[in-house]
């Protein structure tokens, strides 16, 4: 697997939340949901799928896989990464999709952008282990392929965010 310079924290100082501030929520508490009420989900309704049925899959079926064939990749071959290797980041250099970085920055996972509203997750052996739904505050709420909300992803105030987990710790950047 191939991640261009623009995308790989490693290698891009801009990039990487340990040597720029800015994003980096430990250091920067606009980005960080437990100083900022704004992006966290615990504290605002609109970004909790729990308590807003627009971005909750079990009650929307336009952002549920299982229900719309369009943002299911075992249904819609243009956004299967086995299928199609425009959206696979093992055959494709120029992948313009999100890579998941944990906190050491390591890859772990991959996304593929469905439409402005959804994206498709994948681990590295090209199985489907999630998808997101965007909400207002220019990030994700982040479920697991039974639905179930697991993660989010809030804006890192540049091109990328950081991932969190239902208790707002920091688990990594996805660029």
């Amino acid at each position: 697997m191939y991640i261009s310079r623009e995308k790989n924290p490693q290698l891009n100082r801009l990039i990487n939340p340990n040597l720029n501030r800015v994003i980096n929520p430990n250091l920067n508490r606009v980005i960080n949901p437990n100083l900022n009420r704004v992006i966290n989900p615990n504290l605002n309704r609109t970004i909790n799928p729990r308590l807003n049925r627009v971005i909750n899959p079990n009650l929307n079926r336009v952002i549920n896989p299982n229900l719309n064939r369009t943002i299911n990749p075992r249904l819609n071959r243009t956004i299967n990464p086995s299928l199609n290797r425009n959206v696979n980041p093992n055959l494709n250099y120029n992948f313009s999709g999100y890579f998941i970085f944990d906190k050491y920055l390591q890859p772990y996972y991959f996304a593929v952008v469905v439409n402005r509203d959804v994206i498709q997750i994948f681990d590295f052996s090209l199985n489907n282990i999630g998808f997101g739904v965007s909400h207002l505050q220019n990030g994700f709420c982040i479920f697991d392929t039974n639905n179930q909300f697991i993660r989010h992803w809030e804006s890192d105030s540049q091109n990328g965010y950081n991932e969190f987990d239902l208790n707002n710790n920091w688990l990594g950047v996805i660029k």
